[in-house]
Protein backbone atom coordinates (compact mmCIF):
# COMPACT_ATOMS: atom_id res chain seq x y z
CA UNK A 1 0.00 0.00 0.00
CA UNK A 2 2.84 2.37 0.95
CA UNK A 3 4.57 1.55 -2.36
CA UNK A 4 1.41 2.53 -4.26
CA UNK A 5 1.29 5.85 -2.42
CA UNK A 6 4.97 6.52 -3.17
CA UNK A 7 4.40 5.74 -6.85
CA UNK A 8 1.40 8.05 -7.01
CA UNK A 9 3.37 10.85 -5.31
CA UNK A 10 6.18 10.41 -7.84
CA UNK A 11 3.77 10.42 -10.79
CA UNK A 12 1.87 13.42 -9.46
CA UNK A 13 5.03 15.50 -9.85
CA UNK A 14 5.20 14.31 -13.48
CA UNK A 15 1.57 15.29 -14.17
CA UNK A 16 0.36 11.67 -14.14
CA UNK A 17 -1.59 9.19 -12.05
CA UNK A 18 -2.36 5.48 -12.14
CA UNK A 19 -6.02 4.53 -12.22
CA UNK A 20 -7.84 1.21 -12.25
CA UNK A 21 -10.64 2.63 -14.41
CA UNK A 22 -10.41 2.65 -18.20
CA UNK A 23 -12.22 5.75 -19.41
CA UNK A 24 -12.39 4.89 -23.11
CA UNK A 25 -11.72 1.25 -23.94
CA UNK A 26 -11.98 -2.08 -22.19
CA UNK A 27 -9.90 -5.20 -22.65
CA UNK A 28 -12.04 -8.32 -22.81
CA UNK A 29 -14.29 -6.83 -20.13
CA UNK A 30 -11.47 -6.69 -17.57
CA UNK A 31 -10.70 -3.76 -15.31
CA UNK A 32 -7.08 -2.80 -15.98
CA UNK A 33 -4.64 -0.27 -14.62
CA UNK A 34 -3.97 2.71 -16.83
CA UNK A 35 -1.88 5.88 -16.87
CA UNK A 36 -3.85 9.15 -16.85
CA UNK A 37 -2.65 12.71 -17.42
CA UNK A 38 -3.35 15.15 -14.59
CA UNK A 39 -2.25 18.10 -16.71
CA UNK A 40 -2.10 18.95 -20.41
CA UNK A 41 0.82 17.71 -22.54
CA UNK A 42 1.47 19.29 -25.94
CA UNK A 43 2.56 17.36 -29.04
CA UNK A 44 6.26 16.50 -28.81
CA UNK A 45 6.49 17.01 -25.05
CA UNK A 46 8.24 14.41 -22.89
CA UNK A 47 5.63 12.84 -20.62
CA UNK A 48 8.12 10.86 -18.53
CA UNK A 49 11.41 8.95 -18.58
CA UNK A 50 12.24 5.62 -16.96
CA UNK A 51 15.30 3.42 -16.55
CA UNK A 52 14.66 -0.34 -16.84
CA UNK A 53 14.32 -2.47 -13.70
CA UNK A 54 16.37 -5.05 -15.60
CA UNK A 55 17.52 -5.23 -19.21
CA UNK A 56 19.89 -7.16 -21.47
CA UNK A 57 21.28 -6.56 -24.97
CA UNK A 58 20.07 -8.96 -27.65
CA UNK A 59 21.85 -7.54 -30.70
CA UNK A 60 24.12 -9.89 -32.66
CA UNK A 61 26.73 -7.12 -32.52
CA UNK A 62 28.48 -6.25 -29.23
CA UNK A 63 26.53 -3.75 -27.09
CA UNK A 64 27.54 -2.33 -23.72
CA UNK A 65 25.35 -3.97 -21.07
CA UNK A 66 25.32 -0.82 -18.94
CA UNK A 67 24.64 2.02 -21.42
CA UNK A 68 23.75 0.11 -24.63
CA UNK A 69 26.44 1.94 -26.60
CA UNK A 70 27.42 -0.09 -29.67
CA UNK A 71 30.07 2.03 -31.36
CA UNK A 72 33.73 2.45 -30.44
CA UNK A 73 35.85 -0.12 -28.62
CA UNK A 74 34.03 -2.64 -26.45
CA UNK A 75 35.54 -5.43 -24.41
CA UNK A 76 34.09 -8.64 -23.07
CA UNK A 77 33.88 -9.73 -19.43
CA UNK A 78 36.83 -12.11 -19.01
CA UNK A 79 34.92 -14.43 -16.66
CA UNK A 80 31.59 -15.13 -18.38
CA UNK A 81 32.61 -14.16 -21.95
CA UNK A 82 29.03 -13.05 -22.63
CA UNK A 83 28.68 -9.48 -21.35
CA UNK A 84 30.33 -6.49 -23.08
CA UNK A 85 31.28 -3.05 -21.74
CA UNK A 86 32.33 0.17 -23.45
CA UNK A 87 34.69 1.19 -20.66
CA UNK A 88 35.79 0.80 -17.07
CA UNK A 89 33.14 3.22 -15.76
CA UNK A 90 30.21 1.25 -17.17
CA UNK A 91 31.74 -1.98 -15.87
CA UNK A 92 32.16 -0.42 -12.40
CA UNK A 93 28.58 0.88 -12.29
CA UNK A 94 27.21 -2.51 -13.34
CA UNK A 95 29.48 -4.60 -11.13
CA UNK A 96 27.22 -5.08 -8.09
CA UNK A 97 24.66 -6.82 -10.26
CA UNK A 98 26.94 -8.42 -12.86
CA UNK A 99 29.24 -9.91 -10.20
CA UNK A 100 26.38 -12.20 -9.16
CA UNK A 101 25.15 -12.73 -12.73
CA UNK A 102 28.69 -13.58 -13.86
CA UNK A 103 29.01 -16.31 -11.22
CA UNK A 104 25.58 -17.65 -12.20
CA UNK A 105 26.58 -17.92 -15.87
CA UNK A 106 29.99 -19.42 -15.06
CA UNK A 107 28.39 -22.18 -12.97
CA UNK A 108 26.99 -23.76 -16.13
CA UNK A 109 29.03 -26.01 -18.35
CA UNK A 110 29.78 -24.58 -21.80
CA UNK A 111 27.13 -26.77 -23.49
CA UNK A 112 24.51 -25.50 -21.02
CA UNK A 113 25.56 -21.87 -21.45
CA UNK A 114 24.43 -22.09 -25.08
CA UNK A 115 20.88 -22.77 -23.81
CA UNK A 116 20.79 -19.52 -21.82
CA UNK A 117 18.37 -17.42 -23.88
CA UNK A 118 17.91 -13.65 -23.42
CA UNK A 119 14.66 -14.46 -21.60
CA UNK A 120 16.51 -16.65 -19.08
CA UNK A 121 19.18 -14.01 -18.52
CA UNK A 122 16.51 -11.37 -17.95
CA UNK A 123 14.81 -13.48 -15.27
CA UNK A 124 18.17 -14.28 -13.63
CA UNK A 125 18.89 -10.55 -13.41
CA UNK A 126 15.35 -9.94 -12.10
CA UNK A 127 15.88 -12.31 -9.15
CA UNK A 128 19.40 -10.99 -8.51
CA UNK A 129 18.18 -7.38 -8.41
CA UNK A 130 15.32 -8.31 -6.09
CA UNK A 131 17.76 -10.05 -3.72
CA UNK A 132 20.26 -7.17 -3.78
CA UNK A 133 17.49 -4.65 -3.08
CA UNK A 134 16.17 -6.76 -0.20
CA UNK A 135 19.73 -6.82 1.22
CA UNK A 136 20.02 -3.01 0.73
CA UNK A 137 22.99 -3.48 -1.61
CA UNK A 138 21.05 -1.67 -4.37
CA UNK A 139 18.66 1.13 -3.34
CA UNK A 140 14.96 1.21 -4.21
CA UNK A 141 12.92 4.16 -5.45
CA UNK A 142 9.18 4.71 -6.05
CA UNK A 143 9.67 3.52 -9.66
CA UNK A 144 12.51 1.03 -9.05
CA UNK A 145 11.38 -1.78 -6.77
CA UNK A 146 10.24 -5.37 -7.11
CA UNK A 147 6.74 -4.64 -5.80
CA UNK A 148 5.99 -2.94 -9.13
CA UNK A 149 6.97 -6.17 -10.90
CA UNK A 150 4.72 -8.13 -8.54
CA UNK A 151 1.78 -5.92 -9.57
CA UNK A 152 2.22 -6.65 -13.30
CA UNK A 153 -0.41 -8.68 -15.14
CA UNK A 154 0.82 -12.17 -16.08
CA UNK A 155 -1.92 -13.68 -18.31
CA UNK A 156 -0.74 -17.10 -17.11
CA UNK A 157 -4.26 -18.53 -17.35
CA UNK A 158 -4.31 -17.53 -21.03
CA UNK A 159 -0.99 -19.22 -21.87
CA UNK A 160 -0.91 -22.46 -23.84
CA UNK A 161 0.16 -25.58 -21.92
CA UNK A 162 3.20 -26.05 -24.17
CA UNK A 163 4.41 -22.53 -23.35
CA UNK A 164 4.08 -23.14 -19.61
CA UNK A 165 6.05 -26.39 -19.92
CA UNK A 166 8.76 -24.45 -21.77
CA UNK A 167 8.81 -21.85 -18.98
CA UNK A 168 9.14 -24.58 -16.34
CA UNK A 169 12.20 -25.96 -18.15
CA UNK A 170 13.70 -22.46 -18.28
CA UNK A 171 12.84 -21.93 -14.59
CA UNK A 172 14.88 -25.03 -13.72
CA UNK A 173 17.87 -23.58 -15.60
CA UNK A 174 17.42 -20.30 -13.67
CA UNK A 175 17.40 -22.18 -10.35
CA UNK A 176 20.52 -24.09 -11.36
CA UNK A 177 22.28 -20.83 -12.26
CA UNK A 178 21.32 -18.94 -9.09
CA UNK A 179 21.80 -21.83 -6.65
CA UNK A 180 18.98 -20.49 -4.50
CA UNK A 181 17.20 -23.45 -2.82
CA UNK A 182 14.36 -21.17 -1.76
CA UNK A 183 13.58 -20.21 -5.36
CA UNK A 184 10.00 -21.28 -6.14
CA UNK A 185 9.78 -22.79 -9.64
CA UNK A 186 6.09 -21.96 -9.96
CA UNK A 187 6.87 -18.36 -9.06
CA UNK A 188 9.64 -18.35 -11.66
CA UNK A 189 7.17 -19.58 -14.30
CA UNK A 190 4.77 -16.82 -13.29
CA UNK A 191 7.53 -14.25 -13.74
CA UNK A 192 8.35 -15.65 -17.18
CA UNK A 193 4.68 -15.05 -18.05
CA UNK A 194 5.01 -11.46 -16.81
CA UNK A 195 8.12 -10.88 -18.90
CA UNK A 196 6.42 -12.24 -22.03
CA UNK A 197 3.66 -9.63 -21.96
CA UNK A 198 5.34 -6.70 -20.15
CA UNK A 199 8.93 -6.49 -21.37
CA UNK A 200 9.70 -3.91 -24.06
CA UNK A 201 12.00 -4.27 -27.04
CA UNK A 202 14.73 -1.63 -26.75
CA UNK A 203 15.23 -0.23 -30.25
CA UNK A 204 17.34 2.42 -31.94
CA UNK A 205 15.97 5.23 -34.10
CA UNK A 206 15.90 2.88 -37.12
CA UNK A 207 13.72 0.47 -35.08
CA UNK A 208 16.51 -2.12 -34.97
CA UNK A 209 16.30 -4.10 -31.73
CA UNK A 210 19.22 -3.62 -29.33
CA UNK A 211 17.81 -5.49 -26.34
CA UNK A 212 14.86 -6.14 -24.06
CA UNK A 213 13.99 -4.43 -20.79
CA UNK A 214 11.38 -4.41 -18.07
CA UNK A 215 10.00 -0.93 -17.36
CA UNK A 216 7.49 -1.17 -14.48
CA UNK A 217 5.75 2.18 -15.02
CA UNK A 218 5.78 2.05 -18.82
CA UNK A 219 4.21 -1.43 -18.59
CA UNK A 220 1.12 0.18 -16.98
CA UNK A 221 0.40 2.10 -20.21
CA UNK A 222 -2.32 0.50 -22.32
CA UNK A 223 -2.42 -0.05 -26.07
CA UNK A 224 -4.27 1.70 -28.86
CA UNK A 225 -3.86 1.45 -32.63
CA UNK A 226 -4.43 5.24 -32.56
CA UNK A 227 -2.00 6.16 -29.77
CA UNK A 228 -1.42 9.64 -28.40
CA UNK A 229 2.13 8.84 -27.24
CA UNK A 230 5.19 6.94 -28.43
CA UNK A 231 7.91 5.12 -26.49
CA UNK A 232 11.44 5.74 -27.81
CA UNK A 233 14.83 4.93 -26.34
CA UNK A 234 17.99 6.89 -25.61
CA UNK A 235 20.33 3.98 -25.05
CA UNK A 236 18.33 1.94 -22.54
CA UNK A 237 16.46 4.96 -21.12
CA UNK A 238 12.78 4.78 -22.10
CA UNK A 239 11.34 8.17 -23.10
CA UNK A 240 7.58 8.62 -23.41
CA UNK A 241 6.62 11.46 -25.76
CA UNK A 242 3.23 12.88 -26.76
CA UNK A 243 2.56 12.55 -30.52
CA UNK A 244 -0.83 14.26 -30.17
CA UNK A 245 -2.22 16.65 -27.55
CA UNK A 246 -2.87 14.79 -24.27
CA UNK A 247 -5.35 16.76 -22.20
CA UNK A 248 -5.85 16.57 -18.46
CA UNK A 249 -7.90 13.45 -17.70
CA UNK A 250 -6.89 11.67 -20.94
CA UNK A 251 -5.47 8.17 -20.82
CA UNK A 252 -1.90 7.95 -22.12
CA UNK A 253 -1.85 5.28 -24.86
CA UNK A 254 0.99 3.75 -26.87
CA UNK A 255 1.11 1.01 -29.49
CA UNK A 256 2.48 -2.40 -28.52
CA UNK A 257 2.77 -3.54 -32.14
CA UNK A 258 3.68 -2.50 -35.68
CA UNK A 259 0.91 -0.13 -36.75
CA UNK A 260 1.61 -0.71 -40.44
CA UNK A 261 -0.34 -3.96 -40.29
CA UNK A 262 -4.00 -4.20 -41.23
CA UNK A 263 -6.64 -4.78 -38.57
CA UNK A 264 -6.81 -8.56 -38.76
CA UNK A 265 -3.06 -8.95 -38.41
CA UNK A 266 -2.80 -6.35 -35.64
CA UNK A 267 -5.44 -8.31 -33.76
CA UNK A 268 -3.48 -11.53 -34.37
CA UNK A 269 -0.39 -9.93 -32.85
CA UNK A 270 -2.27 -8.55 -29.84
CA UNK A 271 -4.15 -11.75 -29.06
CA UNK A 272 -1.07 -13.93 -29.61
CA UNK A 273 1.28 -12.02 -27.31
CA UNK A 274 -0.84 -9.78 -25.09
CA UNK A 275 -4.06 -11.84 -24.86
CA UNK A 276 -6.63 -9.14 -25.55
CA UNK A 277 -8.71 -7.81 -28.42
CA UNK A 278 -8.28 -4.12 -29.18
CA UNK A 279 -11.50 -2.12 -29.51
CA UNK A 280 -9.97 1.24 -30.43
CA UNK A 281 -11.67 3.36 -33.15
CA UNK A 282 -9.26 2.13 -35.83
CA UNK A 283 -10.03 -1.53 -35.10
CA UNK A 284 -13.77 -0.88 -35.11
CA UNK A 285 -13.44 0.12 -38.77
CA UNK A 286 -12.52 -3.43 -39.77
CA UNK A 287 -15.63 -3.77 -41.93
CA UNK A 288 -13.97 -1.47 -44.45
CA UNK A 289 -12.79 -3.86 -47.17
CA UNK A 290 -10.04 -1.43 -48.28
CA UNK A 291 -8.25 -2.01 -44.96
CA UNK A 292 -8.21 -5.77 -45.47
CA UNK A 293 -7.07 -5.63 -49.08
CA UNK A 294 -3.73 -4.17 -47.97
CA UNK A 295 -2.78 -7.58 -46.55
CA UNK A 296 -5.15 -9.89 -48.44
CA UNK A 297 -4.29 -12.70 -50.84
CA UNK A 298 -4.98 -12.32 -54.52
CA UNK A 299 -7.99 -14.36 -55.67
CA UNK A 300 -6.39 -16.03 -58.71
CA UNK A 301 -9.72 -17.51 -59.81
CA UNK A 302 -9.23 -17.48 -63.54
CA UNK A 303 -8.66 -13.86 -64.60
CA UNK A 304 -10.22 -12.38 -61.46
CA UNK A 305 -8.12 -9.58 -59.98
CA UNK A 306 -9.97 -9.46 -56.65
CA UNK A 307 -8.72 -10.14 -53.13
CA UNK A 308 -9.80 -12.59 -50.44
CA UNK A 309 -11.35 -10.71 -47.50
CA UNK A 310 -13.44 -11.44 -44.40
CA UNK A 311 -16.84 -9.99 -45.29
CA UNK A 312 -18.54 -11.28 -42.17
CA UNK A 313 -16.45 -9.63 -39.46
CA UNK A 314 -13.20 -10.22 -37.66
CA UNK A 315 -12.71 -13.94 -36.95
CA UNK A 316 -16.18 -14.96 -38.05
CA UNK A 317 -17.21 -18.41 -36.85
CA UNK A 318 -16.79 -20.12 -40.22
CA UNK A 319 -13.18 -18.86 -40.60
CA UNK A 320 -13.59 -18.26 -44.33
CA UNK A 321 -12.44 -15.61 -46.77
CA UNK A 322 -14.39 -14.45 -49.80
CA UNK A 323 -13.19 -12.71 -52.96
CA UNK A 324 -14.43 -9.12 -52.99
CA UNK A 325 -15.14 -9.40 -56.75
CA UNK A 326 -16.02 -12.94 -57.91
CA UNK A 327 -17.26 -14.34 -54.59
CA UNK A 328 -14.85 -17.32 -54.47
CA UNK A 329 -14.70 -18.69 -50.91
CA UNK A 330 -11.54 -20.11 -49.31
CA UNK A 331 -10.59 -21.08 -45.76
CA UNK A 332 -7.95 -19.37 -43.65
CA UNK A 333 -5.85 -22.53 -44.10
CA UNK A 334 -5.48 -21.68 -47.78
CA UNK A 335 -4.10 -18.30 -46.76
CA UNK A 336 -1.63 -19.91 -44.35
CA UNK A 337 -0.43 -22.38 -47.00
CA UNK A 338 0.14 -19.59 -49.51
CA UNK A 339 2.15 -17.53 -47.03
CA UNK A 340 4.07 -20.65 -46.01
CA UNK A 341 5.68 -20.67 -49.45
CA UNK A 342 7.37 -17.35 -48.69
CA UNK A 343 8.53 -18.15 -45.13
CA UNK A 344 11.53 -20.39 -46.04
CA UNK A 345 12.85 -17.72 -48.41
CA UNK A 346 12.42 -15.04 -45.75
CA UNK A 347 14.30 -17.17 -43.22
CA UNK A 348 17.17 -17.72 -45.66
CA UNK A 349 17.33 -14.01 -46.49
CA UNK A 350 17.43 -13.04 -42.81
CA UNK A 351 20.17 -15.60 -42.13
CA UNK A 352 22.32 -14.33 -45.02
CA UNK A 353 21.75 -10.71 -43.97
CA UNK A 354 22.70 -11.41 -40.33
CA UNK A 355 25.83 -13.24 -41.48
CA UNK A 356 26.91 -10.32 -43.67
CA UNK A 357 26.33 -12.16 -46.96
CA UNK A 358 24.61 -9.16 -48.50
CA UNK A 359 24.77 -10.24 -52.15
CA UNK A 360 23.25 -13.63 -51.32
CA UNK A 361 20.58 -11.96 -49.18
CA UNK A 362 19.85 -9.52 -52.03
CA UNK A 363 19.31 -12.37 -54.47
CA UNK A 364 17.01 -14.17 -52.01
CA UNK A 365 14.93 -11.09 -51.22
CA UNK A 366 14.43 -10.36 -54.90
CA UNK A 367 12.81 -13.81 -55.16
CA UNK A 368 10.75 -13.00 -52.05
CA UNK A 369 9.62 -9.75 -53.68
CA UNK A 370 8.43 -11.65 -56.77
CA UNK A 371 6.60 -14.18 -54.59
CA UNK A 372 4.88 -11.55 -52.43
CA UNK A 373 3.80 -9.51 -55.46
CA UNK A 374 2.30 -12.70 -56.89
CA UNK A 375 0.42 -13.36 -53.63
CA UNK A 376 -0.53 -9.91 -52.31
CA UNK A 377 -1.73 -6.43 -53.20
CA UNK A 378 1.26 -4.31 -54.41
CA UNK A 379 0.52 -1.81 -51.61
CA UNK A 380 0.44 -4.49 -48.90
CA UNK A 381 2.40 -4.45 -45.67
CA UNK A 382 4.09 -7.72 -46.74
CA UNK A 383 5.44 -6.20 -49.96
CA UNK A 384 6.49 -3.03 -48.11
CA UNK A 385 8.55 -4.99 -45.56
CA UNK A 386 10.39 -6.89 -48.30
CA UNK A 387 11.11 -3.69 -50.21
CA UNK A 388 12.35 -2.00 -47.03
CA UNK A 389 14.86 -4.83 -46.66
CA UNK A 390 15.81 -4.58 -50.33
CA UNK A 391 16.43 -0.85 -49.88
CA UNK A 392 18.85 -1.60 -47.02
CA UNK A 393 20.59 -4.33 -49.01
CA UNK A 394 21.03 -2.14 -52.09
CA UNK A 395 22.58 0.49 -49.80
CA UNK A 396 24.86 -2.13 -48.21
CA UNK A 397 26.04 -3.27 -51.65
CA UNK A 398 26.51 0.30 -52.88
CA UNK A 399 23.74 0.37 -55.50
CA UNK A 400 22.21 3.74 -54.48
CA UNK A 401 20.04 4.03 -57.61
CA UNK A 402 18.40 0.66 -56.97
CA UNK A 403 17.96 1.57 -53.29
CA UNK A 404 16.27 4.85 -54.26
CA UNK A 405 13.93 3.17 -56.76
CA UNK A 406 12.91 0.60 -54.15
CA UNK A 407 12.47 3.29 -51.49
CA UNK A 408 10.27 5.37 -53.80
CA UNK A 409 7.92 2.42 -54.30
CA UNK A 410 7.26 2.18 -50.56
CA UNK A 411 6.65 5.88 -49.85
CA UNK A 412 2.90 5.88 -50.69
CA UNK A 413 2.47 2.62 -48.73
CA UNK A 414 4.14 4.12 -45.64
CA UNK A 415 1.92 7.18 -45.98
CA UNK A 416 -1.23 5.10 -46.27
CA UNK A 417 -0.48 2.64 -43.46
CA UNK A 418 1.19 4.81 -40.82
CA UNK A 419 0.07 7.64 -38.58
CA UNK A 420 1.19 11.19 -39.30
CA UNK A 421 3.70 11.25 -36.42
CA UNK A 422 4.91 7.66 -36.55
CA UNK A 423 8.73 7.48 -36.11
CA UNK A 424 8.85 4.71 -38.75
CA UNK A 425 7.38 7.17 -41.27
CA UNK A 426 9.87 9.79 -40.11
CA UNK A 427 12.83 7.46 -40.70
CA UNK A 428 11.43 6.45 -44.09
CA UNK A 429 11.36 10.12 -45.12
CA UNK A 430 14.92 10.50 -43.79
CA UNK A 431 16.19 7.53 -45.82
CA UNK A 432 14.34 8.71 -48.94
CA UNK A 433 15.73 12.24 -48.51
CA UNK A 434 19.32 11.05 -48.07
CA UNK A 435 19.10 8.78 -51.13
CA UNK A 436 17.62 11.59 -53.23
CA UNK A 437 20.43 13.88 -52.04
CA UNK A 438 23.18 11.40 -53.00
CA UNK A 439 21.66 11.07 -56.48
CA UNK A 440 21.66 14.87 -56.89
CA UNK A 441 17.89 15.41 -56.57
CA UNK A 442 18.29 18.31 -54.14
CA UNK A 443 14.73 19.66 -54.27
CA UNK A 444 13.12 16.26 -53.59
CA UNK A 445 15.78 15.51 -50.98
CA UNK A 446 15.06 18.64 -48.96
CA UNK A 447 11.32 18.03 -49.24
CA UNK A 448 11.63 14.61 -47.59
CA UNK A 449 14.32 15.64 -45.10
CA UNK A 450 12.11 18.51 -43.89
CA UNK A 451 9.22 16.07 -43.45
CA UNK A 452 11.54 13.72 -41.56
CA UNK A 453 12.66 16.55 -39.29
CA UNK A 454 9.06 17.56 -38.55
CA UNK A 455 8.20 14.02 -37.38
CA UNK A 456 11.43 13.05 -35.60
CA UNK A 457 11.56 16.34 -33.69
CA UNK A 458 8.24 15.29 -32.14
CA UNK A 459 9.03 11.60 -31.58
CA UNK A 460 12.69 11.88 -30.49
CA UNK A 461 13.31 15.52 -29.61
CA UNK A 462 15.83 18.06 -30.84
CA UNK A 463 18.71 16.73 -28.72
CA UNK A 464 18.64 13.21 -30.17
CA UNK A 465 21.94 13.00 -32.15
CA UNK A 466 20.49 12.12 -35.57
CA UNK A 467 17.67 14.66 -35.22
CA UNK A 468 20.01 17.37 -33.98
CA UNK A 469 22.36 16.86 -36.92
CA UNK A 470 19.45 16.78 -39.38
CA UNK A 471 17.95 20.05 -38.09
CA UNK A 472 21.34 21.80 -38.10
CA UNK A 473 21.98 20.78 -41.71
CA UNK A 474 18.48 21.85 -42.78
CA UNK A 475 19.01 25.24 -41.15
CA UNK A 476 22.32 25.64 -42.98
CA UNK A 477 20.66 24.84 -46.29
CA UNK A 478 17.91 27.39 -45.66
CA UNK A 479 20.56 29.99 -44.85
CA UNK A 480 22.40 29.22 -48.09
CA UNK A 481 25.41 27.59 -46.42
CA UNK A 482 26.86 24.18 -47.39
CA UNK A 483 25.30 21.42 -45.30
CA UNK A 484 26.76 18.14 -44.13
CA UNK A 485 24.25 15.87 -45.90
Amino acid sequence: MEDDLELQRFLKAEGLTVSSVLPKFDYNGECMRCLLATRDFITGEVIMREEPYVCIPTSSDPVCQRCFKSDGTLWRCASCNIVWYCGAECQRLDWKLHKVECRAISRLEKKWQELVTPEIRLLVKLFIRRKLQCEKVIPTTPIDNFNLVEAMIDHQSDMEAEKLVEYMTKAQIVKQMLQQPELDLDKAVNNFCKLSCNAHAIVDIEMEQLGIGLYPVMSIINHSCLPNAVLVFEGKLAVLRAIAPVDEGDEVLISYIDLGRTTRFRQDDLIGKYHFTCSCPRCRKFTKINDQILDALRCKNGKCDGFLVDKYGLYSSDQKLECNKCGLVRTLEAEKRAKGKVDPLLAKGRSDFASGYFQKALSTYKRVEEATLDLFHPSSFSVMIVRNLLTKLHMKTGDIQAALECCRLTTPVHQRLLQRHDPVLGMHYYTRGMLEWVKGNKKDALNYLIRAGDILEITHGTNFPLVKELLINLAREQEGHPSGF
